[in-house]
């Protein structure tokens, strides 16, 4: 994958960036929110956003700005999310029954456990004013350097059949399927008869 195009400011992502991640998490990701979420999508995103950055050193929220502004986030994951910590702050915003049922409903879109040669793109989003300018190939490029970092060998994303926005670009920037997933439940709540597993292999250096 090619560097950072001009004018994209690659970073960790910060607590006060939590709404604006949120927001364009929640927008662009709605097919996966708003069935596990419904209205309260943006303010769990956010609480989930920082609790990761408090508790979890084994992910890596990432943030692309564009002309100053969030353009797109990225999650990537280098371990498993063990415990209660994403239920408990799913709980203080829905409540316990809405934040299980969330997980419940997330649990559909995870692709088993995390390997230790793996890091895994949770999430990739981008604001829609800044589509079509390089951010999402640039969050992807930040992804690899991350896991190169950590001595990843693989990075992998889970995308689901019907996204016909993103599966070209994870094809062009070297992803291949690996595994196609079907599922009934995620037909009646994403409105998509599957998922594919796409991996990326990273060449030593």
């Amino acid at each position: 994958m090619s560097a950072t195009p001009p004018g994209i400011l690659l970073r960790p992502a910060r607590p006060a960036d939590a709404p604006a991640i949120a927001a364009i998490v929640a927008e662009a990701l709605r097919d996966k929110y708003r069935p596990a979420l419904g209205a309260a999508a943006e303010r769990a995103a956010a609480a989930l956003l920082l609790r990761d950055l408090r508790e979890m050193p084994g992910s890596r929220h990432l943030v692309a700005e564009l002309d100053g502004r969030v353009a797109g986030a990225a999650h990537v994951m280098f371990e498993d999310d063990a415990g209660l910590g994403a239920v408990r702050a799913l709980a203080a915003e829905v409540g316990w029954p809405g934040a299980l049922r969330a997980v419940l409903v997330f649990s559909l879109l995870a692709h088993g456990r995390i390997g230790p040669d793996e890091a895994y793109i949770d999430e990739l989003a981008v604001a829609p004013w800044a589509r079509r300018r390089g951010v999402a190939r640039a969050l992807l490029w930040r992804c690899e350097h991350e896991a190169r970092a950590r001595g990843r060998a693989r990075l992998t994303l889970l995308v689901t059949v019907t996204n016909d926005a993103a599966r070209p670009l994870y094809a062009s920037a070297g992803f291949r399927e690996v595994r196609r997933i079907r599922w009934l439940a995620g037909r009646l709540l994403f409105r998509a008869p599957g998922a594919i597993l796409m991996e990326r292999r990273l060449a030593p250096g």
